[in-house]
């Protein structure tokens, strides 16, 4: 059974309370921009999807103190829906946000293709979105996770049938000129054995990488690829974990203390009589396999209606590191909040 860790901190950062309209506030995004102080991107706009007129806002918020620490900065696209935004740093030290644009037509959502912002001023102005455009014929709409190895950044991305390339797939991308020119790797979709798959996460591991995948089919999968993102290994982790009956909702990959990490939305049965939980599983990456599952909310099963798409980030304090979770929660049906979360990181490593 998995096992719940004590709270250092619970808080909302950014509350739909007292508001009117453009209540619904989700989807966050973190990136350092010093030792103390995260950029925290979030869509803003009324539900949770087919949402026109959605912005993305973003906050400049200090660890420590947990105080906003600049105005929110909004951008957006008339009759446009900022559905979810993700951060790069390149190694010049620029910074981009690439966001998942989206309209409304015939009653479905649908990419008109990645938006990108670019800051030279670690967050405190932007320059005006613009499309990323074509990648070697393929226009792409959702960008999920990237890795950077020496001077060269790796990103997952999904293009849509709709778009450019016609085709529904996830793909391995790079550049090495600090985002100007993007080229592709590998279509991951077809690599991992033709299965249809959504949100998924990276990270370096040995002289390749680790990356997990939201299935269609609703199971999640762990995959060790080489370098040029050639398998090498993979495990159904659904089928293998007793308490994932399910995808994981917006997986990310993380590593600390020699350790490594996977955290997301989980169900623990299918039937759902469990509500969701923002749930933590430390990975064996030999075997592919889950070491240790942690519940890091609603372990109380309360009725959490909407969340947990996690950014985790670690900070030094005197006496110890804190792993900080920032997330979104709704409860009782309600609009979410942006929250963080704050435990003792040494409580989720292997005794």
């Amino acid at each position: 059974m998995p096992t719940s860790p004590l709270f250092i901190k619970e808080e909302a950062l950014v509350s739909y309370q007292g508001e009117e309209t453009n209540h619904y506030v989700a989807f966050p995004a973190i990136v350092p921009v010093n030792d103390d102080e995260v950029l925290i991107s979030y869509k803003r706009g009324n539900a949770h999807a087919r949402d026109t007129g959605a912005v993305l806002e973003i906050i400049r918020f200090h660890l420590k103190s947990g105080k906003k620490t600049q105005e929110p900065i909004e951008l957006g696209i008339p009759k446009t829906i900022m559905q979810m935004g993700e951060w790069i740093r390149f190694p010049d030290g620029s910074l981009r946000t690439y966001i998942d644009a989206q309209i409304v037509k015939d009653g479905k959502h649908t990419r008109v293709g990645l938006q990108q912002a670019l800051t030279k001023d670690n967050g405190k102005t932007f320059e005006t979105l613009k499309p990323v455009g074509t990648i070697d014929g393929v226009e792409y709409g959702y960008l999920f996770d990237s890795a950077t190895v020496g001077q060269r950044v790796y990103a997952l991305i999904m293009t849509f049938e709709y778009l450019e390339g016609g085709r529904r797939t996830v793909d391995a991308l790079y550049t090495d000129d600090n985002g100007g020119t993007w080229h592709f790797v590998k279509n991951l979709s077809e690599e991992f054995g033709d299965i249809r798959i959504n949100e998924s996460s990276l990270l370096p591991y040995k002289d390749g990488f680790l990356v997990t995948t939201r299935g269609y089919d609703n199971q999640q999968r762990l995959h060790h690829v080489d370098r040029e993102f050639n398998l090498i290994q993979e495990r159904n982790l659904t089928t293998n974990t007793p308490t994932m009956d399910s995808y994981l909702g917006r997986p990310r990959l993380f590593s600390y203390g020699g350790e490594y990490f996977l955290i997301g939305r989980n169900w623990r049965t299918i039937t759902r009589e469990i509500p969701m939980e923002l749930g933590l599983f430390r990975i064996d990456p030999i075997n592919l396999s889950v070491d240790k599952h942690f519940v890091l909310d609603n372990i109380e099963r309360a009725d959490v209606t909407d969340g947990y798409y996690p950014c985790p980030i670690l900070f030094e304090t005197k006496d110890r590191k804190l792993l900080n979770v920032f997330d979104y929660r709704a409860l009782f049906g309600n609009s979410p909040d942006i929250i963080r979360f704050q435990f003792d990181s040494a409580d989720f490593l292997s005794e």
